[in-house]
């Protein structure tokens, strides 16, 4: 009698679901719509002839409202790496969102999540909810840069400890700047960048913590007095001298010598003067207000500009009120006209836009306006930002004053 094998073949285990794919579709421009599918589970929607359940995956899909383009031109190939990799950390704030949500078990019981991609989902989702506003973004790509430097990409959240945190802290002290790849001398990043650096490491284990993907924070057994400080900047500024040599010499953008000496008056950032437009301006029997929106912080503000200022508005060409009054081009090439200009007019500091709201504090301050005005003037949330400027007008001051000494000598 034979012996007959009872051992049956194992069916091969089904190979998982990718939970988010990144699909493109074809437009009629030629352009391909960047989309997210995400898979979802399943659900039963017959029964087959063997007795078991037909089923079919549930799939939803999130558009980016963000496109790739022909690569015609080294141009276009590089701003589709661009789009791709911010497309890929959308993707992967998605996945933590699922890894995080309470799907019938506690989240706190999903200790696998990614550090790495944690960090650029954080990122991603800054720079959507702040409508493509870049800055937070490229800072949490930094800290993930850092991050991988540090201890690779593969280390999970839930791993982190004293220890890892105090590791990293001694490796802001020495890291390199990663805007500098390929360079064999890279600089050391400032100690401002290490502070904004760990303040945002600081962030991620406050929302892991919120996300209760982990029970304890870490950042609670670290000395304060260890941690990354912040060194106080030179604040730049103009004089009322040298405002007036820079009027009385010629720039070669007279529209960027405008809006700089407009700003010097006013004081508002350079993203909000090249955004705002002759329908923001409204002069009434009180005066004239420039009412905007604040880019940085997401508020409208209502500023009274001064006669003064309203001589470096330029001749409004159209009657139509939603065109820009400064057409200006981005802030790297400004910088590079007003250090020119600045050197044409003999005057001895680095000149960027910024200093033209530098100078509007400390004038307004030098010329006797209250602290708590100039700060609302400004739009400083923190009166304590204004208070910068207070302590550079009071070492004038004290300077001026000890000029007198040995005089009668």
């Amino acid at each position: 009698m034979k012996n007959e094998k009872s051992i049956s073949k194992s069916k091969p285990t089904p190979k998982a679901k990718e939970q988010i794919k990144i699909k493109f579709k074809k437009l009629a421009n030629g352009n391909q719509s960047i989309f997210l599918e995400k898979y979802e589970g399943y659900k039963i929607t017959g029964t087959l002839k063997d007795g078991t359940s037909k089923t079919s995956a549930i799939r939803s899909f999130e558009f980016l409202n963000m496109y790739l383009i022909p690569e015609t031109n080294p141009t276009a190939k590089a701003k589709n790496k661009d789009t791709l990799n911010l497309a890929n950390t959308i993707k992967s704030m998605r996945l933590v969102d699922l890894q995080t949500k309470n799907i019938g078990f506690p989240a706190k019981k999903i200790t696998k999540v990614n550090l790495i991609e944690y960090v650029e989902g954080i990122g991603a989702k800054a720079l959507l909810d702040t409508k493509n506003k870049r800055s937070e973004y490229y800072t949490f790509k930094s800290l993930a840069y850092h991050l991988k430097i540090y201890k690779g990409k593969n280390l999970y959240i839930n791993d982190i400890d004293k220890n890892y945190i105090n590791g990293f802290i001694e490796y802001l002290k020495t890291a390199k700047n990663g805007n500098f790849d390929g360079q064999e001398n890279q600089p050391i990043i400032s100690q401002n960048t290490a502070h904004k650096l760990f303040a945002k490491f600081t962030t991620v284990l406050k929302k892991a913590m919120q996300n209760e993907i982990i029970s304890i924070n870490p950042m609670l057994f670290i000395d304060d007095k260890s941690k990354p400080k912040t060194q106080p900047s030179k604040r730049e500024y103009l004089t009322l001298e040298e405002i007036k040599k820079l009027i009385e010499t010629d720039c070669k953008r007279p529209e960027i010598k405008k809006a700089f000496l407009f700003c010097c008056l006013v004081g508002i950032r350079f993203e909000n003067v090249r955004n705002i437009v002759w329908n923001d301006i409204v002069t009434d029997k009180n005066g004239t207000v420039l009412s905007y929106k604040q880019i940085k912080t997401n508020t409208f503000e209502n500023l009274h500009i001064s006669n003064e200022a309203l001589k470096f508005l330029p001749t409004r060409a159209t009657q139509n009120g939603t065109d820009k009054i400064f057409e200006l081009p981005k802030n790297e090439t400004v910088n590079g006209v007003l250090e020119k200009w600045g050197e044409a007019a003999e005057i001895h500091k680095k000149i960027t836009f910024h200093v033209s709201r530098h100078t509007a504090a400390t004038l307004q301050l030098s010329l006797g306006t209250p602290i708590e005005t100039v700060s609302k003037l400004l739009g400083h949330s923190k009166i304590s930002t204004t208070q910068i400027y207070a302590k550079i007008i009071d070492k004038n001051k004290v300077e001026a004053v000890n000029l007198q000494n040995g005089i009668f000598d």
